[in-house]
């Protein structure tokens, strides 16, 4: 039987040896490619993490912004009756139209000034049917009286109306000198016939102070052109697009957006007597960038965790014997 003979070549590799290296650089290639695929598919499950991480805080904080925007407008309302509870006690009180017909400013200071310090209301002016302010009685801190309220549209609208269904009384916003107040108004009768009004007034930002401690948040007050006109932010926020003023007055619905700061704002209606008069926002930190930056952090220490240890693992099942009989 013939046999076969393996010639050598002096310097040149056996043919097993020469597969057997094709072979490990082929493994080892391969070995790269799946760490490189590996370790961008990890990247991008780190980022995805921490996106979701993003959204998920920043749709708690818009529910919470909304919410606290709807917790305003219940706390304006309790403000507005205690305007009008006082305007009541005012013009129902014998003797202050009489005394308000008759100028008689000593007279209307022994009654309306202890009605105005057992309220929460700073300003109360009474006012003739020509403006003219012939008392006004203010708590500490709240704007200085003036001499006369003519110009302001609500007196003439009162007064015409205090005959209708609600007798001239409402609450609205308006400016005085310069500055945004919620004014609860209605006439002063006497012997049956209007001779001027009562104005009960907050101002807007006093307003404001007092609703963003009930809820918890920054609020602001905008007209509705867009501008700013109160807020308890301590940098004044960027004025609202008039689209979007337009859209949440004629609708009473919210609107969110982003204000420099790393802040996040909801703005909708401010309701004031029934009516949306002007835009709300309420505005809080937006966290969400932090929270995507920890999920992002935790989560790419875990992979490079679980990468080092899967690695040692590894490493130590190479390195242990085959079975009982290895060497």
């Amino acid at each position: 039987m013939a046999r076969k003979l393996r010639v050598l070549v002096p310097g040149a590799p056996e043919p097993g040896l020469e597969r057997s290296g094709d072979d490990a650089r082929a493994a080892y290639r391969r070995r790269r490619i799946a760490l490189g695929a590996g370790a961008l598919l990890s990247c991008l499950l780190v980022l995805l993490a921490g996106t979701l991480a993003a959204a998920a805080v920043r749709r708690e904080l818009d529910r919470r912004l909304v919410l606290a925007g709807a917790g305003a407008n219940a706390g304006l309302v309790e403000i507005e009756a205690e305007q009008l509870s006082l305007l009541r006690a005012i013009i129902f009180t014998s003797g202050i139209g009489h005394a308000l017909a008759d100028v008689d400013a000593a007279s209307l200071n022994r009654l309306v000034t202890p009605l105005q310090a057992n309220s929460n209301v700073p300003m109360v002016d009474l006012v003739r049917p020509d403006g003219a302010v012939v008392f006004a009685v203010r708590s500490k801190g709240a704007p200085a009286p003036v001499a006369s309220r003519k110009g302001v549209t609500a007196i003439a609208r009162s007064l015409a109306t205090w005959k209708g269904s609600r007798q001239g009384r409402f609450t609205t916003l308006v400016q005085l000198q310069g500055a945004p107040v919620l004014l609860t108004i209605g006439p002063v009768l006497d012997h049956n016939a209007p001779v001027g009004v009562a104005m009960v007034m907050t101002p807007l930002a006093d307003v404001l102070g007092r609703l963003a401690a009930q809820v918890g948040a920054t609020l602001s007050a905008y007209h509705s052109s867009g501008t700013l006109e109160a807020t308890t932010a301590s940098d004044n926020p960027p004025a609202v697009a008039s689209g979007t003023m337009a859209e949440v007055i004629a609708t009473n619905s919210s609107s969110l957006r982003e204000i420099p700061g790393e802040v996040r704002e909801a703005d909708g209606g401010l309701i004031i007597d029934h009516k949306v008069v002007a835009v709300l926002g309420v505005s809080a930190s937006d966290d969400s960038a932090q929270a995507a930056l920890v999920v992002d952090l935790v989560a790419g220490a875990a992979l490079v965790l679980g990468a080092v240890t899967a690695g040692w693992w590894g490493r130590g099942r190479r390195q242990s014997p085959a079975g009982p009989g290895a060497r």
